[in-house]
């Protein structure tokens, strides 16, 4: 005699545990299931607008200390400690440089000109080898005294004391060039130039937090030489293996109220420089390592996994409650005129083109995951809704639907009562089949480039992989990782559909 179709949800996770495959595939969906709920409280970046957190393509960690233990990690550096190097005065000035808390004070005051070159006292050590970029945050105010005027220029500079005094031998193709190593501008307050080579402004200044990344690719005004375009400054002339790095600052004053061209006040000058932050970018950074933006592909992974968890599950749970109720409301009424409709409405939806017609969808509404989800749920709801009908059709003859009718019971009482219950079985099935079917449909959207960029998923992964060049790279971190979650999530669903192929299928039932 044929085993009883379980209808209870328990009853269907004890058949499903009965079979190593359905164990194995409740624990595949498990996984990504925690990593969906888990992993963003532990990861502290945001895997949509968190860019540049190591450098671009920037290998896993774990694969670097294989490869190449030596490449250079991300370092976080502050100079807020200074000293003058050297001062020089022409006339009636006064200069006073000073550390407050931190920060960099000068004060320049009187006629006639002045230069002071600073220097940090913080020379961190860099022991990798040389990185390909870094960026430097700072806040300059500038100001004169009692609203008078002064001329001034003010320049910052990323130096190497160890490698200054050394030349960069650089060719490409028939060019060949020497280059002065161990500084690069970074700022230069350009502004009135007089017959002399150094540059005055008297523009009053608040620069607040102002990040600059090296190196440029274009040229920059801001060095004392032409520096050609294919030179990178970061791993050419400032870093090295077993070196040191700092800033230095040169501040230069010039007032002279009889000037004609560049007169001035002479009440003085104030510059105020807040301690300046530097992160030189790593090449090698986390488990997973990061993408062309220099984002954190780990960050990424596990925000994907939550999607599509959601928009797995949200999707076929929408599916299978459009496609039971007109499935069960139909099959009920068979035959009748209303089975007609809902068989032909079924039918009309289940032969439109899907993709063109999702794809049309995000051009008039815009890339968005709701339209898109609620498009995908609209269009896919005719095979449940087919599946449902034929077992109704089925279980409408049976004895117990036959007596509820008979003694009296409404439509609505037999349909929740007495066949939904004994529909369970196959709505749990529908459920496991429909889930990566709809994770495959996102993927598919946002490789085509219709997908909502602000929504983490695997597919905008494979996306921006695809076309930011993860192949031509070589970047199996960045392209894999999504590749392998749909693929094992699919897995999962698959091993827990052919366990619960014995309840749906009568002919796979054990015998008793």
């Amino acid at each position: 005699m044929a085993a009883r179709a379980p209808r209870a949800v328990s009853e269907i996770f004890t058949t499903i545990l009965r079979y190593k495959t359905g164990v194995a595939g409740l624990a595949i969906v498990l996984f990504y299931v925690v990593l969906g709920v888990i992993g963003p409280m532990v990861t502290k970046y945001d895997p949509v607008a968190a860019v540049g957190i190591a450098d671009n393509v920037a290998l896993p960690e774990w694969y670097a200390q294989i490869v190449d233990p030596k490449l250079p990690r991300n370092m976080e550096l502050y100079f807020s400690s200074w000293r003058v190097v050297s001062e020089s005065k022409e006339g009636d000035v006064r200069v006073n440089v000073m550390n407050d808390g931190g920060r960099l004070v000068i004060l320049f005051s009187g006629t006639g000109a002045s230069n002071v070159s600073i220097e940090s006292t913080d020379l961190y050590p860099y022991p990798y080898k040389p990185a390909k970029s870094m960026l430097i945050t700072y806040s300059i105010r500038v100001s004169t005294v009692d609203n008078k005027t002064a001329w001034y220029n003010l320049q910052m500079f990323v130096v190497n004391p160890d490698l200054i005094g050394r030349n960069k031998t650089i060719k490409q193709g028939d060019v060949t060039i020497n280059v002065p190593m161990g500084y690069y501008a970074f700022y230069d307050e350009v502004g009135f130039r007089v017959a002399a080579f150094t540059p005055y402004s008297k523009d009053i200044k608040n620069i607040a937090n102002q990040s600059i990344r090296l190196p440029y690719y274009t040229y920059n005004p801001r060095q004392d030489y032409r520096l050609p375009e294919f030179v990178n400054p970061v791993s050419e002339l400032l870093l090295e293996e077993n070196t040191r790095v700092g800033i230095k600052i040169n501040a230069s004053y010039y007032c002279n109220p009889r000037d004609f061209i560049m007169r001035c006040d002479s009440q003085g000058l104030r510059i105020v420089i807040e301690p300046i932050y530097m992160k030189i970018y790593g090449l090698a950074f986390g488990l997973l390592g990061t993408n062309y933006l220099g984002a954190d592909v780990t960050s990424q992974f596990i925000y994907g996994s939550r999607s599509a968890i959601m928009f797995g599950f949200g999707v076929a749970a929408a599916i299978v409650a459009i496609g039971l109720l007109l499935g069960v409301i139909a099959g009920y009424h068979g035959g009748r005129r209303i089975d007609t409709l809902l068989t032909f409405l079924t039918d009309v939806v289940y032969f439109l083109p899907a993709l063109p017609l999702i794809l049309a969808v995000g051009i008039i509404f815009g890339r968005n995951i709701y339209a898109i989800f609620a498009i995908v749920v609209l269009l896919s709801w005719p095979g449940t809704a087919r599946l449902t009908r034929s077992w109704t059709l089925a279980l409408r003859n049976e004895q117990y639907v036959e007596a509820a009718q008979a003694l009296g019971a409404s439509t609505r009482r037999i349909i929740t009562k007495h066949i939904i219950p004994h529909l369970t079985p196959l709505l749990v099935y529908l459920v496991v089949l429909d889930v990566p079917s709809a994770i495959f449909v996102e993927v598919a959207i946002q490789l085509l480039g219709f997908g909502d960029p602000g929504f983490p998923s695997w597919g905008k992964m494979l996306n921006e992989a695809y076309y930011g060049g993860a192949i031509t790279s070589g970047a199996w971190w960045w392209i894999m990782p999504p590749i392998i979650g749909v693929t094992t999530l699919a897995l999962g669903f698959a091993l827990i559909g052919k366990a619960l192929d014995e309840i749906v299928n009568p002919r796979l039932r054990r015998r008793t």
